[in-house]
């Protein structure tokens, strides 16, 4: 079994076991459970919280919320069960310390690896029979294209002020203590139809009003707190009919509420200037916000919690900052610091991804180690 650098050998006992590791994560990356379909998931992982001695309840949305008695205030430990497309029959495969899907599907280790950490680091500190601290697990669900189960929760049945989410990219020593705002924007568009061949004098091409809105968008990275994108554009029916309707999906995000404000105006002041232009034209256009930026202090409690797991691993922790979000920004809007670390994977979101086992392992270890109190 590998030992993470700085580990001292009387604690080869209480080390997590990998082997039981890497089949938890394999068990559940073989569950598919794209946003909105969970309930597999959800049953697997409530029986897994049940037999290490959890109680396992839901709110309303049916998030999964488990909750282990112990010592002192509750610690949470987060992550979500669900899954981003192409991710059904997911086929993983392991070629030495690479955990990977066939090419065909993402792997899942988003955020697959994040549930198995939680589960293994609670049972190996169980397992080591020196006494742990009070714990509430959070598996939300639907994180994925908004963060809505973590919206959802019932935050009442919440009482921890400080944990971690497993929920980002390396290793469990990058710690997330600041993320972005982001805006959701969506355009629905109407032109005119009319005959292609015969009468398109009479047309409104809603693709090309589309066209032009998306030439004059502020997109791609702006600075590096800051990023805009249309992610999706649907439109028309036929090659020989003028598109009637268009669809725009989109985002930006910003570390900076004030600069999330301004390119919200030059969003806003380019769909005005176009649809002046096409008079004949309507555009409905929706810009909404779907979390809040975070900033968390280097000296903060939370902080100091995965600072002491890490260091009883030999390892620093690294400060970092993000563009993605994560239920970390919902957490700590609602006053609750949980801040986000590595979960051993890379590549999220691609057919790509990956999970290295050494950094799995290493985030097991330091889940063990809040679990138990890193004595």
């Amino acid at each position: 079994m590998p030992r993470p650098a700085g580990d001292s050998p009387d604690r080869e006992d209480q080390l997590p076991n990998q082997d039981r590791l890497v089949k938890t994560l394999i068990d559940l990356i073989r569950i598919d459970s794209p946003s909105g379909e969970e309930d597999a998931m959800d049953r697997e992982v409530s029986s897994r919280l049940e037999a290490l001695g959890l109680k396992v309840f839901h709110d309303s949305y049916q998030n999964v919320i488990a909750k282990l008695d112990g010592n002192g205030p509750p610690v949470i430990l987060s992550a979500h069960l669900d899954t981003v497309e192409p991710g059904r029959g997911i086929k993983p495969i392991l070629e030495g310390d690479v955990l990977r899907s066939d090419g065909s599907t993402i792997l899942g280790g988003d955020c697959k690896a994040g549930v198995a950490i939680v589960l293994e680091g609670i049972a190996s500190a169980l397992e080591s029979g020196g006494g742990n601290r009070a714990i509430e697990v959070i598996f939300s669900r639907h994180e994925e294209g908004g963060l809505v189960g973590a919206h959802n929760l019932d935050f009442s049945m919440i009482s921890g002020k400080e944990g971690i989410v497993f929920d980002a990219e390396g290793a469990p020593n990058r710690v997330t203590v600041s993320a972005p705002s982001q805006n959701v924007v969506t355009a629905h568009i109407t032109g005119r139809a009319a005959h292609a061949g015969v009468e398109p004098e009479k047309g409104v091409s809603a693709l090309l009003i589309a066209a032009d809105i998306l030439g004059k968008l502020p997109l791609g990275r702006i600075d590096e707190e800051t990023t805009a994108n249309v992610g999706r554009l649907e439109g028309g029916l036929k090659r020989n009919i003028i598109p009637e309707s268009a669809f725009l999906d989109g985002e930006f995000r910003s570390r900076s509420n004030e600069k999330l404000a301004d390119v919200e105006r030059k969003f806003r002041g380019v769909f005005d200037e176009v649809a002046s232009r096409y008079p004949d034209a309507k555009i409905d256009l929706d810009i909404t916000n779907t979390y809040q930026a975070y900033h968390v202090d280097q000296t903060s409690p939370a902080v100091a919690l995965i600072g002491q797991a890490l260091a009883g691993m030999g390892l620093d922790p690294v400060f970092e900052s993000t563009g993605g979000g994560s239920d970390a920004n919902v957490f700590i809007e609602r006053g609750i610091t949980a801040i986000p670390v590595g979960i051993g994977v890379r590549d999220f979101h691609t057919t790509w991804e990956t999970v290295l086992i050494p950094e799995l392992f290493q985030g097991a270890q330091m889940c063990q180690g809040v679990v138990s109190g890193a004595k």
